[in-house]
């Protein structure tokens, strides 16, 4: 049987074991969230998501456990020995969370198992839309899952309500900047533009390989400061950047409707360099 296992401080215990009293949940709305994909037991672009936990834990505070090492060694390790634990062979989500713990720093990692092919794109195409009931708010943690957590939860709901798959979400300005637990890019005359750090928006680890990716499929890549809603209305294509599941096409943000065919020239380009192994390291944005 595949599944019901997460590791909590090295150690396993049931998915649906109580690991946490009432009293004691606060300590992981303290914490970071952070998600990546493995296949064939290695996490993916190991390197650059291991930089990007250990910045988001500097932009809280929060102090690294002591055998979390420059190079990621232990969490390589654990990460392993979690997928070989639920059986999860071939491609997994993994999800880390560290938070204050009673003697340092917690560490949770969850899995669960995903479709296999190093960041295939979605056969579907996404329905989504633009969220106007609220705006992201300028602070240090725009590029971190804990900048956006309840924005999303809002933006989440009104998704469930027009019965989308995701939402475009804005800055304090009134410009895109990231979608619910993704960015986003678009292309426009064969020029690929993705938000910008000045753009406020949450940062996905995966988009500076998607970047490379574009520019080996023969687009232009430029990072973009204010990306506006007539933007990505006169965008030939638009797409969401999954730090897991790679490129997800869109096929519609509200009436207007967008094709995937240089999309998917990019994910092509994208496979390649997350299944050789040199690229883990090599990728430059």
């Amino acid at each position: 049987m595949k599944g019901g296992f997460v590791l909590y401080n090295g150690k396993f215990f049931r998915a649906d074991e109580k690991l946490f009293s009432g009293d004691e949940l606060f300590r992981l709305e303290a914490g970071i969230k952070v998600w990546f994909r493995t296949e064939d037991n290695e996490i993916l672009f190991h390197g650059q998501n291991y930089a990007y936990l250990c910045a988001a834990t500097r932009a809280i505070n929060l102090i690294l456990p002591e055998d979390f090492d420059l190079g990621g060694a232990r969490l390589r390790r654990d990460v392993s020995r979690l997928l070989n634990k639920n059986k999860f062979y071939l491609a997994g989500r993994v999800v880390a969370y560290l938070f204050p713990g009673v003697n340092g720093t917690d560490v949770l990692l969850t899995a669960e198992e995903i479709p296999r092919g190093f960041f295939p794109m979605n056969e579907n195409g996404l329905l989504i839309d633009i969220f106007n009931e609220g705006r992201k708010s300028d602070t240090v943690m725009n590029p971190y899952e804990t900048g956006s957590r309840f924005l999303w939860m809002i933006a989440a709901a009104k998704a469930q309500s027009l019965n989308r798959q995701n939402m475009i979400l804005k800055n304090h300005a009134g410009f895109c900047c990231e979608g619910i637990g993704t960015s986003f890019g678009y292309i426009h005359e064969n020029v690929l533009y993705i938000p910008s750090e000045k753009s406020e928006g949450y940062r996905v680890v995966l988009t500076e390989m998607v970047r490379e990716a574009a520019r080996q499929a023969g687009f232009l890549a430029a990072e973009k400061d204010e990306i506006s809603t007539s933007d990505l209305e006169q965008a030939e294509e638009v797409f969401l950047i999954d730090n897991a599941l790679g490129i997800q096409w869109v096929l519609g943000i509200g009436n207007r409707r967008y094709y995937s065919t240089k999309t998917f020239e990019i994910v092509k380009k994208l496979q390649l360099m997350a299944q050789n192994k040199k690229a883990f390291s090599n990728a430059k944005g």
